[in-house]
């Protein structure tokens, strides 16, 4: 039609409900892309889901799929990095360098830092065992650095050496730049040279000579009266812990001897006359007046003019002549005749090999009790050769791969007839199950040993049994950290064997049975009430953990690894490195802590392990002014975070202080305490200035007594005790 507008097609409206129902969702459901029909993507189930009653699941979009597939990748690559790290300390050579080169490898497209790296060539982890394998003075230019001897680089007295020759270097540079001080502790120079010798700084007394003399007679004996309070304390305080004889049939030797006297071996009276020496000097330790007139020294001549002269040395050892050796080791060891002690030790260490007692014994004909005897023999001397190592730093010759004997037997002599000791004696495989080694067990067999000695009852044997295991996994430290093989391997085989020993005394410390139990549960930190029960067990155990903790972190306490935590992008191994030196700084801190605030000489002498409290204290002391004199200098606070818990400077300056006032009051009384203090006195009185340390509250040497002359340098030790 003519002026008619011409027509516009208009869409057909659509509803929203259609409009939903035909557009299809981005991403299908897993079953509806399985069977290619269309997916509205409703979720948690999409309509067709619905209808077909199918489990309806959503895949991730590829971009999110692959970020979790290199998540999953580079937890994987972490674990077997990890792995092959744990494995390249235990494999030979050639293997070692191929997991060296592969490691590298792998981290060569990750950007690294100059200021931390965190490769094999860092060594700043082992500063302190530079040098490991040099003498660095002739020690044989006079008699008292002969009478002295070696001190090797896990001795307290080495450490003194390295603190006090920083603390001289710290004072000439204090008007320098304040950055030639890392150089000082970080140990990159080719030679360290010592400004003070090791005989200067040896608080031991070897240099005194021990009176010879000729005119005792080595058949005379105390009277009976005398004799039972020596004998009583010589079991109150030493025979727990160093099993050398066997107790009950000892004891009903001796009360025969007394009653129907006869002609006793040679040996059994030197045996007798070294427990008597040993039991008069803990009375006098104690002033008790129990300890009688005579000088414990006449005992110890009658045991030598009975089996320690002559020709003894070109004579075959049988086994009470190791327990003579034993013992006269131990007893020098107590007058703090440390290089002495360290020769007779390693007599008696050797006569046992000689012997076998090392070695699990299974003659029939030998009955039970005088087997575990033997062990304890062994075990004792074991302990004792750790303890000397450790106090000298010189190399031992004891470790796991000598001691085939399982650990002592957790029961008394006196209870070896009861069902729960009688199997361990008679079934061979179940006593090398549940007495074996920490240092051995899996995490497994370690939680089976824990269940077991925690229904063992509290007794002497059940605490030696803990010691020897503990004293087992120190020994290993020394031998693998503290050695010639530890400064031919890499910084990273170091950092592995610390990081495994790490967790072995954490398993060590699970198995601990409560009634001697020294730390709150599930921590390391201290927990000893002073009324608590078996006080004196768990003062030694707590002392030879933290000490074992100093020990096997010391390597890592440096100026640079302290203040790696501070650092912008602290590596892993830098993190590390500074939670070591971290650890060994709160394990100083926990052993001064153990000691009661007031210092107390019976105290000393009743609760702890007496004839080496002083190299607890020590080891502690000397590692915590190591620790204040690499603490970083920052103002806003002085505290370093770890993980677990937090130390600052004035904590460590608590304990320091703590520490240096026990010192300070033994030294009035004991010539090695005297020596001890003066030496640390004046290496933190270098330091305080530099540092800024307030130490105005700290003892001072200058105001100790006089000391006696023919004590400190004279011919005559006696008992070391100063008249004042």
């Amino acid at each position: 039609m003519p002026g008619t507008a011409p027509k516009v097609a208009i869409p057909r409206s659509r509803s929203l409900s259609s409009q939903s129902e035909r557009r299809r969702s981005a991403r299908a459901c897993e079953p509806c892309r399985q069977r290619k029909i269309k997916c509205d993507g409703n979720k948690p189930s999409c309509r067709q889901c619905v209808e077909h009653d199918v489990r309806c699941t959503y895949m991730d979009v590829k971009r999110v799929r692959d970020q979790k597939l290199l998540g999953a990748l580079a937890k994987k690559v972490d674990r077997y990095e990890k792995l092959l790290e744990d494995l390249e300390g235990q494999v030979d050579a050639p293997m070692a360098r191929r997991i060296r080169k592969a490691l590298k490898a792998s981290n060569e497209p990750l950007p690294t830092t100059d200021e931390y790296p965190d490769s094999d060539d860092d060594s700043e982890s082992i500063g302190s065992l530079d040098n490991i394998d040099l003498v660095e003075e002739d020690l044989n230019r006079n008699e008292r650095t002969v009478a002295m001897g070696f001190f090797g680089k896990n001795s307290e007295v080495s450490w003194m050496q390295r603190l006090v020759d920083e603390a001289s270097n710290l004072s000439i540079q204090s008007s320098e730049h304040v950055e030639q001080q890392d150089q000082v502790t970080s140990g990159q120079s080719a030679v360290h040279k010592p400004g003070y010798s090791i005989s200067m700084l040896s608080y031991h007394l070897d240099d005194l000579s021990i009176p010879i003399l000729e005119s005792v007679d080595p058949y005379a004996l105390p009277p009976k009266e005398l004799a039972d309070r020596f004998f009583g304390a010589y079991l109150e305080s030493v025979y727990p812990t160093f099993m050398v004889i066997r107790r009950k049939t000892f004891a009903d030797q001796y009360e025969k001897f007394y009653r129907e006297p006869s002609h006793p071996p040679r040996t059994w009276l030197a045996i007798l006359n070294l427990i008597f020496a040993i039991g008069s000097r803990y009375l006098r330790l104690i002033n008790s007046s129990d300890a009688g007139d005579m000088d414990d020294l006449v005992y110890l001549n009658r045991a030598r003019k009975l089996a320690l002269s002559g020709n003894v040395l070109f004579e075959h050892a049988d086994l009470q002549q190791i327990q003579v050796e034993a013992l006269a080791a131990f007893y020098l060891l107590s007058l703090d005749q440390v290089n002495r002690s360290f020769r007779l030790s390693s007599l008696a260490f050797r006569s046992a090999l000689s012997l076998g007692i090392n070695l699990r014994f299974v003659d029939d004909r030998t009955q039970n009790a005088a087997k575990e005897a033997r062990s304890r023999l062994w075990w004792a001397i074991y302990i004792f050769e750790y303890l000397l190592a450790s106090i000298t730093g010189r190399v031992s010759c004891v470790g796991e791969c000598l001691t085939a004997t399982p650990l002592p037997v957790p029961f008394e002599e006196d209870n070896f007839h009861r069902p729960e000791a009688l199997c361990l004696l008679q079934d061979t495989p179940l006593r090398a199950s549940r007495l074996k080694m920490t240092l051995l067990q899996s995490r497994e067999e370690a939680q089976a040993s824990a269940e077991w000695l925690a229904i063992c009852p509290p007794s002497p044997s059940l605490l030696f049994h803990c010691i020897a295991d503990l004293i087992a996994i120190t020994q290993a430290i020394i031998n693998k950290v503290y050695s010639l093989q530890g400064l031919r391997d890499r910084p990273s085989q170091v950092e592995q064997r610390i990081r495994k020993y790490a967790a072995i005394l954490e398993a060590w410390l699970s198995k601990v049975p409560e009634v001697y139990r020294f730390t709150e549960r599930h921590s390391e930190r201290l927990f000893m009430p002073e009324n608590s029960p078996f006080l004196r067990e768990r003062v030694y155990l707590a002392f030879s953990f933290y000490s074992a903790k100093i020990s096997l972190c010391r390597p890592c306490l440096s100026h640079a690894n302290m203040k790696a935590d501070l650092a912008d992008r602290p590596t892993h191994r830098t993190r590390f490195r500074t939670d070591m030196a971290l650890t060994c700084l709160r394990a100083s801190c926990s052993l001064i802590s153990i000691l009661p605030d007031d210092p107390d000489i019976i105290w000393l002498a009743r609760i702890t392990p007496w004839w080496s409290a002083l190299h607890f204290i020590m080891q502690a002391t000397t590692a915590l002014l190591l620790g204040l004199m690499c603490w970083p200098r920052v103002e806003k606070d002085d505290r370093i975070l770890t993980a677990s818990q937090t130390i600052s400077k004035a904590m460590m300056l608590t304990s320091t202080r703590k520490a240096f006032r026990w010192l300070y009051t033994m030294s009035e009384k004991n010539v090695a305490f005297r020596r001890a203090f003066l030496n640390v006195d004046n290496a933190l009185r270098q330091i305080a200035p530099i540092l800024e340390l307030d130490i105005s509250d700290f003892p001072d040497g200058s105001t100790l007594s006089p000391a006696s002359d023919n004590i400190l340098g004279g011919e005559k030790i006696g008992l070391d005790f100063l008249d004042i």
